[in-house]
């Protein structure tokens, strides 16, 4: 059964035929899905409601649904349903709130020693894109700071009681800042950079000043924003459908303000064309249609065609971003190296190095987590 769109969300216009059959999707879409949301609800038995609420909280858009099942007559919705949904919600805007104050704090301290700072998705998706606090959780606050402002930054969330727990990450309590140079990871998976050619020094150039959470901040130009929020959805492997939900409602709100044909530009020149258009066309299972500068061309052939189709029908196979992220290399040796920093990481490499032994035992855990990762989409589905 394929799990396509069916609302005019896009910003080409386009109307696929086929609505979506899932509730997962119905719920976690910008809409509007009214009419088709209530039917796939009423066709659900009392003991499905349950499952339906483990795959929300699973992807992380059980808040999200909250926008659409809120909007709906509360007397054709189950009242379990309801209420777990919109609770879960009201978790997820206190705990916005609580993260806000603190990123404030660092932020307003990052301002005064004047350190250009960029907030990379998390609470910053949440004002930019859904300008709600309930709708999408977050783990830690990611910042994006220049090269040579690397040990300023770290000195400063330091000296405001953060312990450092790993390279470039800080906790204070429950708050948790990942410091990045590079909005790749590349610190953690070096082969990345070999791959992918963001100019990172161009984006703190044409970023604009902003707020975060009421504090000052650097904005990134949307079209950069964009990009990295693409490039981040295939990163992870399409594993939580809340990050593609995140393609979704950009399109849907900010579609038309965008010009994609900078996009396909900006992700041309970072040689992830690809990989953007691959990861907005993944987003077409959530109602929208993907801008036709960056859509990727149909039928979508091979390996890659295979996975988009995987990802299509909320079905995504793990490690397929792996596998994405290394075809998308220009050369032979690039891709190489990817796939061997896939299975050695560069950045998790013990202070004496990886050893010729290692590579059999980290296959192994590799497959096993891959393993366990579709044991629980299974459970979830």
């Amino acid at each position: 059964m394929r799990q396509s769109a069916a609302w005019p969300a896009g910003v080409d216009g386009r109307i696929d035929a086929e609505p979506v059959l899932d509730p997962l999707a119905l719920l976690a879409s910008p809409g509007p899905n009214g009419p088709a949301l209530l039917s796939v609800l009423h066709s659900l038995g009392p003991d499905e409601i349950p499952g339906l609420v483990e795959r929300l909280v699973h992807h992380r858009v059980d808040g999200l649904a909250w926008r659409a099942l809120g909007g709906l007559p509360a007397a054709e919705t189950d009242t379990w349903l309801r209420a777990t949904v919109r609770r879960r919600h009201q978790q997820r805007a206190a705990a916005a709130l609580a993260q806000g104050l603190a990123l404030a704090e660092t932020l307003e301290s990052f301002a005064h020693d004047g350190i250009p700072v960029v907030v990379m998705r998390g609470l910053r998706n949440s004002e930019w894109i859904y300008r709600d606090a309930g709708s999408r959780p977050f783990e830690d606050h990611d910042l994006l700071v220049r090269t040579q402002d690397e040990t300023a930054a770290a000195a400063l969330l330091t000296r405001l009681g953060c312990e450092p727990i790993a390279p470039g990450l800080f906790r204070r309590g429950g708050v948790a800042f990942d410091l990045h140079t590079d909005p790749l990871g590349a610190r953690r998976r070096p082969a990345r950079a070999r791959v992918l050619a963001i100019d990172t020094e161009a984006m703190f150039r044409d970023a604009r000043p902003g707020l975060v959470a009421g504090a000052p901040a650097l904005l990134l130009q949307d079209e950069d924003d964009a990009i990295l929020l693409a490039i981040h959805v295939v990163k992870h492997s399409f594993d939580r459908l809340v990050r593609t939900a995140d393609l979704a409602h950009l399109v849907a709100v900010h579609g038309r303000a965008i010009s994609w044909e900078r996009v396909r530009e900006k992700a041309e020149r970072a040689h992830a064309l690809g990989l953007v258009g691959l990861a907005f066309g993944g987003a077409e299972s959530l109602g929208v249609t993907a801008p036709s500068a960056i859509r990727p061309p149909e039928p979508v052939r091979g390996l890659t065609g295979l996975l988009l189709r995987r990802v299509r029908a909320l079905r995504p196979l793990p490690y397929s971003g792996e596998i994405l992220v290394a075809l998308a290399a220009p050369r032979l040796r690039d891709r190489a190296a990817f796939l061997l920093d896939a299975l050695l990481p560069g950045g998790e490499a013990p202070a004496d190095g990886w050893r010729a032994a290692d590579l059999p035992r980290r296959t192994v855990v590799l497959l096993d987590g891959a393993v366990r990762s579709m044991r629980d989409r299974g459970r979830t589905r």
